[in-house]
Parts: structure tokens; sequence; C-alpha cells
């Protein structure tokens, strides 16, 4: 170029997922020199946005069939690539909306259920198509019922410094998986010592653990990555204990259980009572299990009482007249 020149330049195409800017730029050059342009594209996006309701009348809650559901989050990711873009939360309408994102084709899931509701499981795959598009997708959560089940039983009677042995079952029996599972057996160390116990076996294959408490101490770890699909027994009584020390309970940890999880060979549990128990006395063995599905614990409570009998009871003097 021999001289100054004044150009005029407008962009013919964009890159790929970027909108056409059709104005003009005005350029002046000069012999022997080089001019920059910057040319700012603005992306070509839409919207996709998840309105929720309660798929029927929850009776935790009191929510209505129907009713918008706050605080349900879901994960956007691209389908090809598997790329997640966004997790978006629903308002106090029931809505969440995604950022402004590019077009394309995109799975969205349901990642955590509002309180008290269930995930609904089910994946959108939508395409947004062209500029400035709202997606809208509605989707229905089922009320979470959350139930524990524990039960024992034992010997009705018993003479006094036999050893008796308790049978248990357990199940989680909500319609979600619970987090932080467990079953607890409070040992009667008023009346009786704790012998030993057995694990059961369960319906589903995991590895959890056993934790015992004692008089002097919290809880520490007896065994640990059991298989929920194997029985074990422990010798409570062979555990070194201090003098005067005794163990008073014991916990089988499992962690997350799904829906439905349950003992099938029965867990047992075995103590010795006292000698000295006096006719009548009533030995009270309480335990527990429960879960937590979110932020609400659900639990599940159990007690057998085994009367004491003694035989050849001396005959006292009678007094009076």
């Amino acid at each position: 170029m021999q001289g100054k020149g004044k150009l005029f330049i407008r962009e013919l195409e964009a890159a790929e997922g970027y909108e056409l800017d059709k104005q003009y730029k005005t350029v002046y050059v000069q012999p022997g020199k080089t001019v920059e342009i910057e040319w700012a594209n603005t992306p070509i996006t839409g919207q996709i946005q998840v309105y929720k309701y309660a798929a029927e009348a929850n009776p935790v809650t009191g929510d209505p069939a129907g009713k918008p559901l706050q605080g349900a989050v879901y994960e956007i990711s691209q389908v090809r690539s598997g790329k997640v873009v966004d997790y978006i939360t629903t308002d106090a309408r029931g809505v969440a909306a995604s950022k402004p994102l590019p077009l394309g084709r995109y799975k969205i899931v349901e990642v955590t259920a509002p309180a008290y509701y269930q995930l609904s499981g089910k994946t959108f795959d939508e395409t947004l198509e062209y500029s400035g598009q709202i997606i809208k997708v509605s989707d229905y959560d089922k009320p979470a019922n959350l139930k524990v089940t524990i039960t024992k039983t034992g010997n009705k009677q018993l003479l006094a410094g036999d050893s008796m042995r308790y049978d248990l079952t357990v199940s989680n029996t909500s319609n979600v998986a619970l987090d932080n599972f467990f079953w607890h057996d409070r040992f009667p160390t008023d009346c009786a010592t704790a012998k030993s116990i057995t694990t059961g076996t369960y319906n589903t294959r995991l590895n959890y653990r056993i934790t015992y408490k004692t008089n002097y101490n919290d809880y520490r770890v007896l065994a640990s990555n059991l298989l929920s699909t194997n029985n074990y027994a422990f010798d409570l009584a062979a555990i070194p204990l201090m003098q005067g020390e005794v163990v008073t309970d014991v916990r089988l940890e499992f962690g997350k259980v799904p829906a439905g999880f349950a003992s099938v060979m029965k867990p047992t549990v075995t103590v010795q009572t006292r000698a000295d128990l006096a006719n009548g006395y009533q030995v009270v063995n309480r335990a527990d299990a429960g879960g937590q599905h979110m932020s609400q614990w659900e639990t599940g409570i159990t007690a057998w009482i085994t009367v004491i009998i003694r035989l050849n009871q001396p005959n006292l003097p009678k007094t009076g007249y």
C-alpha cells in the first residue's frame, strides 16, 4: 500500500458457537505499520429450566400432590463429552434455571432430592438448537418414607445364674437408602455380663465394622472390614479389660444401606446372669437401630424382658397367732 488509507471491515463468518457481528469497523492504515483489531463475539446460548413438583401427598411434610418443591439439585452435563457444565437448585417456586449454555445436547439428572423426598430417577435428554431458546422440563418426586425395624426375642423365664441368648432382626424398611446405618445393643450390666455375639448375615453385600463400649471407655473398634454375607462370632469375654471394667454396648456400623436392607441369618447376643438375682427379678435388654436420610435420623427400638426364677426357695417361719 503506497499511502495512508481508510478501510471498512466486516465479519463474514463467526467462530462456531458465536453470533456474527454484522457491524462494520473503520480502520486507518499507514505504510509499514500493523493495525490490530479486536473483535468480540457474543456466544450463541440457550437455557434449561427445571420445574419440580411433589408426585404424591407427603405425610411427613404435609405437602399435597403437585406442590412445587424447593431444594432439588440437578446436574447438567454435555452428552457428547460427559463434562458437567452446571448444577442448579430449585427455589421456593420449584424452579431451577441454568446459566446461559452453548447450543448442543445435554443430560439433566436430579442428584439431590428435597428433604423427605426420593430422587425421581429420571434422565432428561435435551438439545438447545437456537439462540435464546429456553427448554422447560417438569419432574416429580415421590415422598421418602423413613422406617427402621428391629426386633429382639429371648427367654421369657430363666434360672438365676444361667446364660441366655437373644435373637435379633434388623431392616431398613424405608423406601430410600439410609446413611450411617447401625444396630446397637445395650447389655443389662446391672444383672448380667456380656458373653458373645454373632453378627448374622444380610441381604446386601457390603463391608462393615463392630465397635464396643465399656463402663470405663467410649467406643473402640472390635473388628472391621467384615463382609455382610458372612456370619462371624466374637467372644466378648476375651476382650482385655481392666479390673472392674465390663462391656456395656456393641454397635454394628454399616455405612450406607439400600432400601430393603435386612438381616437374613439372625444376629445373636449372649449374656450370663448373676447367680444372686432374686426370684421375679426382671432382666431388661434394649436394642436400637437407625440410619440417616439427608439430615433426618430415623430409628427403631426394641426391648425384651426375662423374669428370673429361683427354685427351692427356703420356707420362712410363720409368725402371728
